[in-house]
């Protein structure tokens, strides 16, 4: 495992020194910091992510005497790619106690397009939130419900991409696998994770206003994300945000009260294919997407390959969807036609999950609970 990860160490780092205007962001925040102080920094509001990031960007500069600011930047999301390995090793280690499996899964992982395009091509942060999903549905797996919200509490902190796991938490809560009064968690982690921030000075109405000025920051339906609101017009922008808007809640609504009125058995596999679809169906009915958002769906579709390995294709196609979306802000290939057919195969995807989860569901019916597997 060690010549592997050594290998996809170097991919990284021929990567790192690509550029584009999303990482020159970070280096504009990068250098604020080393004029106002590590510390000081982050009592001010220099930038549109929360301060879980900016806490790590600080660190980086520690290295400013021997690593260009770019290589460091990037390291951050690069460091997270490694630690979202070890818990996908985990999490398959739960389907093969004693097999290779976890290994391969790790190893396919570190390897997967769209995750070292993410973080070293790209120098995204989605690795960040998607390590704390991970530790949430490893949590879930190992029956540790507070673990679980309290790890999902962290990825919110982090980025607002975590509301895309919300439904599979509600629908644990729904079958008493999560107890609801543990959802009051998630704010308290949120603010215990600002407090640095906030002990340099930064107002606390600041820290918990973050996600609405990112909210307000582009009005546009889709951000070159591959769901249905890239086909709306810029001009009915209000429109499809309250429609869209509207129709999620729907959506979801229903979702949880299909399922949450069916009788069956949480497997661990169930519980993997049920978490794909909540990260998967919300950016897709969401306005406001973007071309990224469909990452945590690519690692779970991953951690679905090696629970349910004929499902492998879902794993592939959504690889093949966000690659389409990502070429679009990475080599400028021609939006509509990437987005276009990146949409028609995850409108496919999609179908295709909701109609195999009710089978899967169906099936579990009467199912007895499975012997607890313990890490």
């Amino acid at each position: 495992m060690i010549p592997l990860c050594l290998a996809a160490l170097g991919l990284r780092l021929l990567l790192i020194p690509n550029t584009n205007i999303d990482v020159e962001g970070y280096e504009r925040w990068y250098d604020f910091i080393l004029r106002h102080g590590r510390f000081l920094a982050l009592g001010k509001e220099f930038a549109i992510y929360t301060p879980p990031y900016l806490y790590l960007l600080s660190l980086a500069t520690l290295t400013e005497s021997f690593l260009p600011r770019l290589t460091a930047i990037k390291l951050i999301p690069v460091f997270f790619d490694f630690i979202n390995a070890f818990i996908v090793f985990k999490i398959v280690r739960f389907k093969d106690p004693a097999g290779n499996w976890p290994w391969a899964a790790a190893g396919i992982f570190l390897f997967t397009p769209t995750i070292w395009m993410n973080s070293a091509l790209w120098g995204q942060i989605d690795s960040l939130y998607t390590c704390f999903l991970l530790i949430c549905l490893y949590c879930v797996l190992s029956d540790k419900p507070i673990p679980a919200v309290i790890a999902f509490g962290a990825a919110s902190a982090i980025k607002a991409q975590a509301v895309f796991m919300v439904p599979f938490l509600f629908l644990l809560a729904i079958k008493k696998k999560i107890p609801w009064p543990s959802f009051f968690l998630i704010p308290i982690v949120y603010l215990g994770m600002m407090v640095p921030s906030i002990l340099a000075g930064r107002p606390l109405l600041g820290v918990f206003t973050v996600y609405l000025g990112q909210a307000n920051e582009f009005q546009i339906p889709s951000f070159n994300s591959p769901n249905w609101y890239v086909l709306v017009p810029q001009s009915a922008y209000h429109s499809a945000l309250l429609a869209g808007l509207t129709t999620a809640i729907a959506v979801v609504s229903v979702w949880l009260f299909v399922y949450g009125r069916k009788k069956f058995v949480f497997t661990p596999a169930l519980l993997v294919f049920t978490g794909l679809v909540s990260v998967a169906l919300v950016p897709f009915i969401l306005p406001k997407m973007h071309d990224r958002y469909f990452y945590p769906a690519d690692v779970f579709s991953l951690l679905l390959m090696f629970y349910r390995p004929k499902f492998w294709f879902i794993a592939v196609a959504y690889q093949v969807i966000s690659i389409l979306a990502y070429s679009v802000f990475l080599f400028d290939a021609p939006r509509q036609v990437s987005l276009i057919l990146a949409l028609q195969l995850n409108t496919f995807v999609l179908a295709y999950l909701l109609w195999k989860q009710s089978r899967l569901v169906r099936d579990a019916s009467g199912v007895p609970d499975p012997t607890r597997v313990k890490s």
